[in-house]
Parts: C-alpha cells; sequence; structure tokens
C-alpha cells in the first residue's frame, strides 16, 4: 500500500485534487484555468470545498470506483457511517458530490477566485450559495439536493440522509444553475451512472496485462483523465509548483501540453491499443507544427493550441508546505527545444505502424516533410536539453539522437509510402547524425556514452538509446554506459535520478519516468527478473490509488512535485506491454 496522498478527478476538460473530502485544487472552466479552491498552494488563504462528518471521524477510506476517475471516500464515526461519492460531470466546468450519511455534516465552501486573489460576494439562496467574481460576470453556484441550514455564509449544515451538492462554475451567472437555463443541466444520480459507464467504457478498450494490471490500468485513467477532449492536448500534470523538494523552489507549472510528453502519452496510447485517442494527441500536436521555420515554435502550448502564458509569480500564495515560489506559466516556452522534432515523429511512426493508417499519414504528409526538413538543416545547432536547464546549451546526445530518429521514422514513413527519393535522402542524413554521435557523443577514454558533447558526465536520458533502436542494448559502448548510470544515478534499486546536478544544483530525488527506462533497457537485456523489480519498485512508491508523481522520496515513498504526472504513467504502459510483447517471443521460441 503506498502513502496515502490526493485523489486526482477528471473529466477532460478541467481536473481536481481531493483529499479527505476536501477539495484542495480546482481550476476551471480548463485545466491551464486559474483554480478557485487552491489550499494546495496556501492553506490559509487558498480556498477549499469540504465536506465531512460534523463532529469529525475516526476512520477514512477513499478509493476509486472501479476503472474510473470517481471517488468513494468512507467516514466512520461513533455515530455511524457517512459515505462521499465525487466526481466532475462530462462537459461541465464543476463538481457532483452525492453523500449517504447516518450522520449530520459539515460543509465548507470557501473559494476564492484567481488563484487565491480575488475575494467572491456570497449569496445564500433557498437552494444553497452563490459566489460572485466582484470583477467579472463569472461566478460559482453550490446547490444543495438535501435537507441543510446555513450556520454561516460559507459553512452548511446537512442533516443525515441522501442527497447532492453540485458545484458549477459558470463565465456568466445568467445561465448557471439558478438561472432560467437550470433545467438544461443534468440529475446528478444519473450523472453518476452516466459518468461511471463513460470512464469505464473508455478503459475497456485497452488491452489487459498480466502483471500489475492494475496499475496498468490506474495509468490508462490517468493519460485519458489528461488529455483535454477538445482539442486532443495532453497536458504533463493537472497542478503547478508541487515542490520536488519542499521548503525548496524546484516549483514549475506543468499544466499545458509539451511536445515531448505528449508525444511519449500518444505512444503509450498506441501501446494500450487507444489508437483513436493516440491519434488525437497526434493531431493536435500536428496542428502546432510550422511550416516555414522550426516545427514547433514552442516546446510548450496551452491545452486550446494557443501560446501558454508567460511565466509570473503568484506572490500572494505561500506555496506547498511554505515552497516559495509559487509559478503561473512556464518560462520553458521561450527555450529552443531541438529534440521534441524526435518525439513527435516517433509517435507518429508508432501509430501509423499500429494502425496501418496510410490515408492518416497521407493527409498529413506536410507535417512529415516540414519536420524531416527542419531537422535536416539544424541538427548541428546546439540546444536546450530534456531536462529544461535554463541558460544551458550543448551538443546534448539525447538531443542529437532524436534527431536522428525525426529523420530515421520520416525515412521509414516514406518508403511505407513510396516516397523512394525522400526516403533515401532522410536516411542518409540520419546516418550522418548516427557517425556524429558516435564520434562525438561516446568518450573512447572513458568508455561511455555522455550527457553532451566534451563531457564526462551522464544522464539518465541516455537509457533512451537502445529505445528508440539507435544503438543495440548489448552494445559495449551502451553496456559501459548504463553501468556508469546505474553507479552514478541509482539511489535505490529501481530508483535513479536523472542527473547529478542542474542550473540550480545538485538532483535531490529520483526522477520517476527514469525507472521505466531502465526496466525497458533490461526487458531489451532479457533480464525480466531485473525489469521486474525495478517496475514493481516503481509502483510500490506509487500513491496509495496507484498515482505518480514526477519525482519520489526513496526513503519514504512519499510523492514529490506535480501530480500525477503524464511521464511515469506513460513509461508504466508502455513498459508492461513491452513485458507482455518478451514473454510472448519467448513462449514461441520455446
Amino acid at each position: 500500500m503506498g502513502k496515502e496522498y490526493y485523489k486526482f478527478l477528471s473529466n477532460s476538460l478541467t481536473s481536481a485534487l481531493v483529499r479527505e473530502g476536501s477539495v484542495e485544487w480546482f481550476t476551471v472552466p480548463k485545466f491551464d484555468s486559474p483554480s478557485i479552491f487552491t489550499r494546495l498552494l496556501d492553506e490559509e488563504r487558498g480556498g477549499h470545498f469540504t465536506i465531512v462528518p460534523i463532529n469529525g471521524f475516526k476512520a477514512i477510506k477513499e478509493s476509486y470506483i472501479e476503472d474510473t476517475l470517481i471517488l468513494r471516500t468512507v467516514f466512520e464515526t461513533d455515530e455511524g457511517k457517512a459515505e462521499l461519492i465525487d466526481f466532475l460531470p462530462v462537459s461541465l466546468s464543476g463538481m457532483i458530490r452525492i453523500y449517504e450519511s447516518e450522520v449530520d455534516l459539515k460543509m465548507t465552501v470557501d473559494p476564492y477566485f484567481e488563484y487565491g486573489l480575488v475575494k467572491p460576494s456570497v449569496l445564500k439562496t433557498k437552494r444553497g450559495l452563490t459566489f460572485r467574481n466582484p470583477k467579472s460576470k463569472e461566478g460559482v453556484e453550490v446547490v444543495i439536493g438535501g435537507d441543510f441550514a446555513f450556520l454561516d455564509t460559507i459553512h452548511v449544515l446537512i442533516r443525515k440522509g441522501r442527497g447532492y451538492v453540485f458545484l458549477l462554475y459558470s463565465k456568466d451567472l445568467r445561465y448557471g444553475l439558478q438561472s432560467s437555463k437550470a433545467f438544461v443541466y443534468p440529475d446528478p444520480f444519473e450523472a453518476l451512472e452516466l459518468t461511471v459507464k463513460y470512464w469505464r467504457r473508455k478503459v475497456s478498450r485497452a488491452v489487459r496485462v498480466s502483471e500489475l494490471d492494475e496499475a496498468f490500468r490506474r495509468s490508462v485513467l490517468v493519460l485519458l483523465g489528461l488529455i483535454y477532449e477538445p482539442s486532443g492536448g495532453i497536458i504533463a500534470a493537472p497542478t503547478t509548483s508541487l515542490p520536488e523538494v519542499p521548503g525548496g523552489s524546484r516549483n514549475w507549472d506543468y499544466r499545458y501540453v509539451w511536445v515531448r510528453d505528449a508525444a511519449y502519452s500518444a505512444e503509450a496510447l498506441v501501446k494500450a491499443n487507444l489508437l483513436n485517442k493516440a491519434r488525437d494527441v497526434v493531431n493536435f500536436l500536428t496542428s502546432m507544427i510550422d511550416l516555414s521555420s522550426k516545427s514547433f515554435d514552442h516546446p510548450l502550448y496551452a491545452v486550446d493550441g494557443t501560446a501558454p502564458p508567460a511565466e509570473e509569480l503568484a506572490e500572494w500564495l505561500r506555496g506547498h508546505k511554505k515552497s516559495y515560489p509559487v509559478r503561473i506559466g512556464n518560462a520553458a516556452y521561450i527555450q529552443v527545444q531541438m529534440d521534441v522534432e524526435g518525439a513527435y515523429m516517433h509517435a507518429l511512426f508508432e501509430y501509423f505502424r499500429a494502425s496501418k493508417d496510410v490515408n492518416y499519414v497521407n493527409d498529413i504528409w506536410w507535417a512529415v516533410e516540414a519536420v524531416a526538413e527542419w531537422t535536416k538543416k539544424s541538427w548541428r545547432w546546439k540546444s536546450t536539453d530534456i531536462w529544461e536547464q535554463r541558460g544551458v546549451e550543448e551538443h546534448f546526445v539525447h538531443t542529437k539522437v532524436m534527431n536522428w530518429v525525426a529523420l530515421d521514422r520520416a525515412s521509414r514513413l516514406a518508403e511505407a509510402l513510396g516516397f523512394k527519393g525522400l526516403a533515401d535522402d532522410w536516411r542518409a542524413v540520419a546516418e550522418e547524425i548516427r557517425h556524429d554521435v558516435l564520434k562525438n557523443g561516446y568518450s573512447e577514454k572513458l568508455g561511455y556514452f555522455v550527457q553532451y558533447y566534451g563531457s564526462s558526465n551522464v544522464d539518465a536520458a541516455l537509457l533512451t538509446l537502445p529505445l528508440y533502436g539507435f544503438i543495440d542494448a548489448r552494445d559495449v559502448r551502451f553496456l559501459n554506459t548504463l553501468r556508469k548510470i546505474e553507479e552514478d544515478l541509482s539511489v535505490s534499486e529501481g530508483l535513479l535520478l536523472r542527473y547529478k546536478n542542474d542550473f540550480l544544483g545538485e538532483a535531490a530525488y529520483p526522477f520517476t519516468l527514469v525507472s521505466t527506462w531502465l526496466a525497458r533497457v533490461y526487458l531489451r537485456l532479457n533480464d525480466l527478473d531485473k525489469a521486474r523489480r525495478v517496475i514493481r519498485r516503481l509502483v510500490e512508491c506509487s500513491t496509495d490509488a496507484l498515482l505518480i508523481a514526477e519525482h519520489v522520496d526513496p526513503a519514504t515513498c512519499e510523492p514529490r512535485g506535480n501530480f500525477p504526472q503524464a511521464f511515469p504513467h506513460a513509461g508504466l504502459i508502455i513498459t508492461l506491454t513491452e513485458l507482455e510483447e518478451v514473454k510472448k517471443e519467448s513462449a514461441l521460441r520455446s
């Protein structure tokens, strides 16, 4: 059983984090919109939406309704039990909380607009509460379907029995829950039944795995929950500024669509046999491609495909566990990252290989050509790396390998579609890149691949070289690199740092994605026992709900960094499906 931590709710428009009956993070109307409940980042002024037994509780059990992103919380008290079911209704910027209780409950609704900055006006109504933003027409309405009494303006007594609380955010309260248009909104009990079916139908289309299937299916649900349905963009994580180190400043906003993270997630969706969802993600990325210059002008985008906001500090918030600053927006969008074109092309190639969708690739051939031609003329340039170090540009080996990936996959797509001239041209440049990496990225003196040309250090991204087919995992040059990574970056079995140091100093905690890379390397070495131990260690260090953060404290398995993060969940999906493939191949040979 992992550490008890926040539970993730989503409706593929926005998301919430809930813990012990308290909604402590909720952005509306989209993933990357301002939050109205922000206690996650400031316990005093952040605001929250809490329902708990009025006289406290002696025990609590939180669990997802099977194969959904719907949370069931059961409180035990001396007087009886209380059950709460929380979910985000599909297509609405709202939340429904259904209760069935043997005891009276206390509800606190304390929203603040614009990340805890703007205090709303409050109006009591016959059916509940209305909160208005004094700076705009937006507001939050709460309708209570049950017997209740006001304790004050934000606290409500909900008498025992069965009922619901329906919270809805509206950009204009004139079409809200208590307007003349209210009849269009769902019956909460019917919405629950249909939302259960909605999530179960989505996940039922995924493949099954014979090992760690529960963690696999939870990872599939996390990826589905991180997709912004109107655009197909998938965010890196639903939170901002959860610190890598409590009290430190490594706090970043991950509520945007990174090309690299989205591409890796698309590959995972392909592996899970969710080809339509994978294509949605690829479609989003394709629509970002610039025909006439660098293919991806930015390494990340807002969920609607526009440029993300400039990074700013929310100076009025104290930060999660007093970890300052809280950042809104991410300055990485101004970086020039040269590896992302390779990530995109690999995802597209994996989708094509699984779907054989020639018509689709023909339809977006302009994008394939744009990426390949840009990579041809730019691969010799220095760049920021996969780790987005600020102010650092080098000839990073991983980046060069991703340049090779871009042209290798483009050449294979060209060959499949009968464009022999382009295939030969792009393959020739890919081979040129490969020779350059083997000459300058591998140190004959040290006997291993290095982080960047001229360096003596390694980083965990070098583990991806055999995963992309750049070099065989059994090649002595890679085996020496693997050994060096294990020696320098391992913190405990299966948990590794991504690097020793960066522009902010020494790295503190393991990066969870790296565990999946290491397990996949072991699979290529046919060391299934090692692969299993690594991946089981990662699952052991997930939360009690099988959710994985960006980092983890190896001593306690406490989540660190933004949460839940797409990267490790995508990596877990890919690793477990590859394990199934290796076992099948082994069975056929025997």
